[in-house]
């Protein structure tokens, strides 16, 4: 695949995935809070990257696919960046306990639904990978 091609796929799949970032904050933030719409962002965005990793993995998905969803989607999607500035506005609020609380929340739910995705589509476990 050209780069130019990769380059256009990812741009597309990131205009779509920041277009759905800001729906669901827009949608979700004023209602509950920023911080949380956040958090079901990145969580959603893990799950899926963990589908589209078993399909690469599985060659039902295309690697061209897989650079507009995986690279592209996710990526414009999951916002690690703002992730790290509202714990900034936390620790800055003083609310310390409240940011380690949201580190500790969006590490282990990102995780546990990336295993999920996998599992989801390959039903298998990871050790299963290493052999």
């Amino acid at each position: 695949m050209k780069k130019s091609t990769e380059l256009l796929l990812v741009g597309c799949g990131c205009f779509f995935g920041g277009a759905l970032r800001y729906v669901c904050e827009t949608l979700i933030g004023p209602s509950v809070s920023e911080a949380f719409a956040i958090l079901v962002v990145n969580v959603s965005g893990c799950f899926l990257i963990g589908l589209i990793s078993a399909g690469l993995f599985k060659k039902t998905l295309s690697a061209e696919f897989g650079k507009l969803a995986s690279t592209g989607f996710c990526g414009g999607l999951t916002t690690f960046s703002s992730f790290a500035d509202g714990i900034v506005n936390l620790f800055d609020a003083s609310q310390v306990a409240v940011g380690l609380l949201y580190i500790v929340l969006n590490m282990l739910l990102g995780l546990l639904a990336v295993y999920l995705g996998l599992k989801v589509i390959l039903k298998t476990k990871f050790s299963d990978f290493a052999n």
